[in-house]
């Protein structure tokens, strides 16, 4: 009896052992992989020094689980810092795969930006090379010398008291500080009327290095617009004068640091950013007239129909289908990006150039030409053909008629760097007449990019 019951003990226990033996293993719930491959990584983009980037970063593994993984914090880069990694959410696969980073920021410096990447119980470097900005225009070093040398010779002609007044820290409050009101506003810097005729002409010396030399552009379009000015004064009761002009140093200027050439007054003002020893921006840049055109010795000056024609030739190429879908319901009465409108750009509206042919697309980039006269020679080509580059990205829109030869009518073309408006309203001083206004913006590239 007593081993009848030992059997039917055993009996028992044998189920309960295998079942304690078959017990399974603990649920694995964290993505795992057994290798992690940076060194064979692959980037969308190469980042390039001090210009903002967006791309992603390819990582392959071996030996995934098969789980799902989130999202982690940034990691920054070192070596070249300036950069950020962010892990975009996803999947295993069972085995081979791969996994991807967003990589964003500025980069403050060419060379290596190293990324240490842990995931899945692996770790490795992530290594992103970074290049020199083959963006942004490099004029020659003639023409920063230039500007330098006029700078010298310039400060050369001042009191110590108009020294100190002429150059302002290197901030973007400063830089942000310009209107285009008429009259004797305060203003950065020096103002002509407060200058004899000596230290003007070293003045103008000065923006005359730093702009283009086409006719009509660049400095002669300044000098013109300083000119109708004048007309306005002669001609009106109001505040008008070339002499309520000012030049302003915005930073130390040399061939390291990074510095604005700041000038303008009520119907012009022009920003130029250098940062070692080239121009790493020509906006915000805006241009009025009033009188549109006049008579003077003989000589007949219009100085912005070279804006308002390259603009008006770009519509007429259009066909009535392209028009419509080119057409703004919104009404302009002002220039929607000027004075104190720093970084606000809208969405972008109108027909893409993309959808343009190629005669289309021509009479698009000469429409842009006029403004990137404005800086240097060698810049403003240079500007010229990054805006080609973008060509296909860029939207041009308008409202009012397409001959510009009305109040109201506006004309914008939009890109991912450069942004132009052009507008046609009454003059303030006759308002019989209509006059132009305009400014050039870039998105990039407004006070250097600071």
């Amino acid at each position: 009896m007593k081993t009848n019951r030992l059997y039917w003990l055993g009996f028992l226990l044998i189920p309960m052992l295998i079942f304690q033996s078959c017990e399974p293993d603990e649920i694995v719930t964290l993505p795992l992989v057994s290798g992690l491959n940076c060194s064979t990584a692959t980037i969308s983009a190469t980042p390039m020094n001090g210009v903002a980037f967006s791309g992603r970063a390819t990582i392959g593994y071996t030996g995934g689980n098969g789980m799902a993984y989130s999202s982690t914090d940034s990691i920054a880069s070192n070596g070249v810092a300036g950069l950020k990694a962010h892990l975009v959410a996803g999947i295993l696969s069972h085995g081979e795969g791969t996994i991807a980073y967003t990589i964003t920021g500025r980069p403050n410096a060419t060379g290596k930006a190293t990324f240490p990447i842990s995931f899945g119980g692996q770790t490795c470097n992530l290594e992103v090379s970074v290049s020199v900005d083959t963006t942004t225009p490099k004029p020659s070093t003639a023409s920063v010398d230039r500007v330098l040398a006029a700078i010298d010779t310039f400060r050369t002609t001042l009191s110590a008291a108009q020294r100190t007044a002429l150059q302002l820290p290197y901030t973007k409050a400063n830089a942000m500080n310009w209107t285009v009101q008429a009259g004797n506003v305060t203003r950065n810097g020096l103002s002509f009327n407060t200058l004899t005729e000596t230290q003007i002409i070293a003045a103008k010396k000065v923006i005359a290095a730093a702009t283009g030399t086409t006719p009509d552009e660049g400095y002669g379009e300044f000098t013109q617009i300083l000119m109708a000015e004048d007309v306005l004064a002669a001609n009106s009761e109001g505040n008008y004068s070339s002499k309520y002009y000012n030049i302003a140093l915005i930073g130390t200027p040399d061939l390291t640091s990074t510095w604005t050439l700041q000038f303008g007054g009520h119907n012009y003002i022009q920003h130029i950013t250098y940062s070692n020893g080239a121009v790493v921006g020509v906006t915000p840049s805006f241009q009025a007239v009033e009188p549109r055109t006049w008579l003077q010795a003989t000589v007949a000056y219009a100085p912005l129909d070279n804006e308002k024609n390259g603009m008006a030739a770009m519509l007429a190429g259009l066909t009535t289908e392209q028009l419509t879908a080119a057409k703004l319901t919104t009404a302009f009465t002002e220039v929607s990006l000027g004075a104190g409108k720093d970084g606000q750009f809208p969405t972008r509206a109108g027909i893409p150039v993309s959808s343009l042919t190629a005669s289309q697309k021509a009479l698009v980039l000469a429409a842009i030409k006029p403004w990137t006269l404005d800086a240097d020679d060698v810049t403003g080509m240079a500007m010229l053909a990054i805006y080609e580059k973008e060509l296909d990205n860029t939207y041009i829109s308008y409202t009012g008629n397409a001959t510009l030869s009305q109040s109201g009518d506006y004309v914008r073309i939009d890109g991912p760097s450069v942004w132009i408006e052009f507008l046609v309203r009454p003059g303030v001083v006759n308002p019989a007449e209509v006059q132009y206004r305009s400014v050039y913006r870039d998105r990039k590239r407004d006070y250097g990019g600071m």
